[in-house]
């Protein structure tokens, strides 16, 4: 039996349609951690599906760490501002800037690294591969919740605005 109050609940956690929740529920035997994942993943699996399409708006956010040595300012661009307008929007960002400023990415993705600095970490990385990924912000594990990668926060999110989430720049300053 599926409950009322465990819908209303998986709702406001992932945000995802009152049927979405109900047939994850269902698909779960009614047990609503199972539910959650399914609906993580089915949100993942939608926001990547927007990847290909053009992001023309967004915000900028700024993160400073309590002592004032760590500041760090992102821009997320999405597909409209009505998206970007929105509080869970804005929370996301500066949950990507508090990320970025705890976690020290030099890019945001492995692909963006120069030739020139992947050729001189060659003979000094045992595996490049996994020092680019550590250095990368979509590959990175997210602060907040250390299960999931960056990426994989951004995808959700995505599938759960309808719109393509991309990490458009950012910089960090520390003392």
């Amino acid at each position: 039996m599926i409950r009322t109050e465990d819908i209303k609940t998986l709702r406001g956690k992932t945000g995802a349609s009152i049927s979405e929740v109900r047939n994850a529920l269902i698909a779960a035997d009614g047990d609503t951690a199972r539910a959650l994942q399914i609906l993580e993943r089915s949100l993942g699996e939608r926001g990547s599906l927007k990847a290909e399409r053009e992001t023309r708006q967004g915000i900028v956010d700024c993160y400073v760490h309590s002592d004032k040595k760590i500041g760090v300012l992102v821009e997320i661009l999405c597909e409209t501002d009505f998206v970007a307008r929105t509080s869970e929007f804005k929370a996301l960002v500066h949950d990507v800037a508090l990320h970025i400023a705890a976690m020290n990415p030099l890019y945001i993705r492995k692909e963006d690294v120069p030739h020139e600095v992947m050729e001189a970490e060659r003979g000094l990385v045992d595996d490049l591969d996994k020092h680019f990924s550590e250095a990368s912000l979509l590959t990175q594990p997210f602060v907040k919740n250390p299960d999931k990668t960056v990426g994989e926060v951004l995808n959700e999110a995505a599938g759960k605005f309808g719109e393509n989430i991309r990490v458009g720049r950012f910089v960090r300053f520390a003392i």
